[in-house]
């Protein structure tokens, strides 16, 4: 039997046009499909394996919806809606046969703009970028078709044709958000922070719940110093109530650079709860422990960093200070150790701070008769 989650996305593509007429029973068409594709496919050793079973059910349902769709007819919206649902669920080939069959309802334009975004998805990149040329070629004004080619010379590593691509796609199309977005993200990865701040502008005023926007925008302002006008992003994602792990991190770094550290410590712990891979981050919120003097945990994230950097200084010089203020003697002499291999000049700086080392683990003999 395929598993349910299809049936469940058959009665959805139906509510969302209509119901569909065949012959046979879908159900019963997909159940025998799934098993004449075992039977060629499968063997002992892949009847239960999850990412099998999940390509057999997925290559069943696209192959009998494919006889479905020769069958029906369909209005403009609903071929809308059934492209952005195949589309959204992976179902590339099922909806390049949903657009084939249905190509006398659809515009030349639109047609190929579809078939581009079908083609661009399955790696044909070529294919997809001659699609989307016969687009413009169609119709001159479609700005889509510049906007998917833009993403197509940014995925080749082209920036500077993919920003006179999305410039384009603006040009024509002043109100919609895509272009801008994409265009913000070009100037954000060619440094060109004041004019990726110029789109996110755009982008908020058509659609200030955009989270991308501010991701954008804060980063932008963040690398150009502006703490003021970045705080002023960072207010309005909460106005408008926009969550995400991205803005966490962004505001962690912000309080930081701000010298906030209470609420840069806050922010960061948030973020890393859920990337705690990001070794720069995890170095960052070390930082804001140790300008707020929070030692104990301090001496956990130096643990991690150390292991990554057994030789980093300022996290040897931070180990002897979270040490000290701990009154962990012992371990503060072993740091400074290792800090005076790297340079002799810690011993100066810290000579008061080793005196008291050395006062406190000095041990008093007592007769005790």
């Amino acid at each position: 039997m395929i598993d349910n989650k299809w049936l469940e996305l058959l009665g959805f593509l139906q509510k969302r046009t209509h119901e569909f007429e065949c012959n046979e029973s879908i159900v019963d068409s997909l159940n025998d499909k799934v098993v004449f594709l075992n039977n060629q496919f499968g063997n002992i050793n892949t009847t239960t394996n999850p990412q099998y079973i999940d390509w057999i059910e997925h290559e069943a349902f696209s192959a009998v919806l494919n006889d479905v769709f020769k069958e029906q007819r369909f209005a403009e919206d609903e071929i809308n809606i059934l492209f952005n649902s195949l589309i959204s669920t992976k179902l590339y080939q099922l909806a390049l046969s949903l657009v084939i069959n249905n190509k006398h309802h659809i515009d030349a334009a639109e047609f190929d703009i579809k078939r581009g975004i079908i083609l661009q998805h399955l790696g044909e990149s070529e294919q997809a970028e001659i699609a989307f040329y016969n687009a413009i070629s169609n119709s001159p004004k479609n700005y889509l078709g510049h906007f998917h080619l833009g993403y197509i010379r940014l995925t080749q590593g082209d920036t500077e044709q993919a920003v006179k691509c999305f410039t384009e796609c603006t040009k024509l199309a002043p109100d919609f958000v895509g272009g801008f977005q994409n265009l913000a993200g070009c100037h954000y990865q060619a440094s060109e922070f004041e004019q990726a701040i110029d789109s996110c502008i755009q982008v908020y005023k058509i659609d200030p719940t955009l989270t991308a926007c501010y991701v954008t925008a804060i980063s932008s302002f963040l690398a150009l110093k502006q703490l003021e006008r970045a705080k002023v992003w960072l207010d309005r994602a909460k106005n408008n109530q926009i969550e995400s792990i991205e803005l966490s991190r962004l505001r962690g770094i912000w309080a930081h650079q701000n010298q906030q550290y209470p609420e840069a410590i806050l922010a960061l712990c948030e973020y890393l709860e859920a990337r705690p891979e990001d070794i720069d981050i995890f170095a960052i919120r070390a930082q804001a422990l140790a300008a707020d003097g929070q030692w104990e945990p301090l001496l956990i994230d130096l643990k991690v960093l150390l292991e990554l950097d057994p030789h980093d200084a300022w996290s040897l010089e931070h180990l002897f200070l979270a040490n000290f203020h701990t009154q962990r003697w012992i371990q503060a002499e072993m740091a400074m150790s290792q800090l005076s291999k790297i340079s002799t000049q810690f011993k100066d700086k810290y000579r008061s701070q080793m005196d008291e080392v050395r006062k406190k683990q000095a041990i008093v003999m007592v007769d005790i008769q």
